[in-house]
């Protein structure tokens, strides 16, 4: 794709728009465009980065983080669909929803800002199943420049789940129907990211919402051209589709604490098809062995979620854990979070405790 000069809308910017509204600038004067292979840029999660110039983010809580002076700044980028939307946070402030449409487009970030330093923090807020999105470049207003980034925390976490995990059903309102103006999902908002938040660490999000270890809720699996865990660890883009995915290199960035949280919708058929006991106590044990041969100082913990506490998934997953034979990989009990009464995926409220539960047994394993 040709290198495209972002432009915005200096009469909106000059009515003030606020700081993090989602707006589509139409071109009426050129502006200082930064690419996004720009070194002063951090991008954030496992994306597929195999194209420096237009990285593309399937996972939630993917995106980057500029520091820059100006009165506002732009992101130019493309969703292949209309579904996808981006969390952005203006200096630390409240956190932003901005829709996308499909194509190429360019969003106002923040406007009106005074010409001092400013942070802005853009995380994919949609999962991958609702558009992969591709960053092409970023503009500020005549006069301003990026920033050398500000360091990142030294401490990494890494969560590996479900659509839970994912931030599914976070907004939901009170009787679950859909609003294209106001998703459900919403990532920024999940247990793992808040967690990241409050011990200050790099929080990487490697989930798919229906997904399980070896099967999905419907009950398919690699057989059906349906990715799980499995297989999805392994990718920056994990597309059903083959031509869509992307790898992912492990040794790009090694996480401290990795949390599991799967065995939802692997459980999902029990009444109508059961699991193979032994197969899925395999293939579980073999997810914690590989996540070990990638990352052999992390301490690792698995639990069965929030949406379905069952005995028999306990069993398993415990299982799973003492077949490793592992002492640093931990089975982790879980508490049962009911949604809002017509969803089963935790509220944002409910998210807010599930971190509650899990920051404490954290900072034990790891003196933090």
């Amino acid at each position: 794709m040709k290198n495209i000069r972002t432009t915005v809308l200096l009469v909106a910017l000059a009515c003030g728009i606020f700081p993090g509204l989602a707006q589509t600038a139409p071109a009426t004067a050129v502006v200082n465009a930064i690419g996004i292979d720009d070194a002063r840029i951090v991008l954030l999660g496992q994306i597929d980065a195999r194209n420096p110039k237009q990285p593309r983010l399937g996972y939630p809580g993917t995106g980057l983080i500029v520091r820059f002076q100006g009165s506002s700044l732009s992101l130019h980028l493309a969703s292949d669909s209309d579904k996808s939307a981006l969390t952005v946070v203006i200096d630390h402030g409240d956190p932003a929803l901005q829709l996308l449409r499909k194509g190429e487009q360019n969003i106002v970030l923040a406007a009106g800002l005074d010409a001092g330093t400013h942070t802005a923090e853009v995380y994919k807020r949609t999962e991958t199943w609702q558009g992969i999105v591709s960053l092409l470049d970023l503009a500020l207003p005549a006069g301003g420049a990026l920033l050398p980034p500000s360091p990142q925390p030294v401490r990494k976490l890494m969560f590996v789940g479900d659509s839970v995990t994912c931030g599914a059903g976070v907004e939901n309102n009170s009787t679950c129907t859909d609003d294209p103006a106001h998703p459900a999902n919403d990532v920024y908002d999940s247990y793992g990211m808040e967690l990241g938040r409050r011990v200050d660490a790099q929080t990487h999000l490697v989930c798919y919402g229906g997904r399980g270890v070896e099967r999905d809720y419907r009950g398919l699996g690699i057989a059906d051209n349906v990715l799980n865990a499995s297989q999805f660890l392994d990718l920056s883009i994990p597309a059903d589709e083959n031509s869509n995915r992307a790898p992912w290199d492990f040794h790009s960035w090694t996480p401290d604490v990795i949390f599991v949280s799967l065995g939802t919708n692997d459980l999902n058929l029990q009444k109508t098809k059961p699991l193979d006991a032994n197969a899925f106590v395999e293939d579980y044990a073999w997810l914690l062995r590989t996540l070990r041969s990638h990352y052999p100082l992390a301490a690792i913990f698995a639990t069965e979620g929030a949406i379905v506490i069952d005995p028999l998934l306990r069993k398993y997953i415990q299982d799973a854990v003492a077949k490793t034979g592992d002492a640093r990989i931990q089975w982790v009990q879980a508490t049962h979070y009911p949604g809002n009464g017509c969803d089963g995926h935790p509220t944002k409220a409910q998210h807010l405790h599930m971190a509650d539960d899990i920051e404490p047994v954290l900072r034990k394993a790891l003196s933090w």
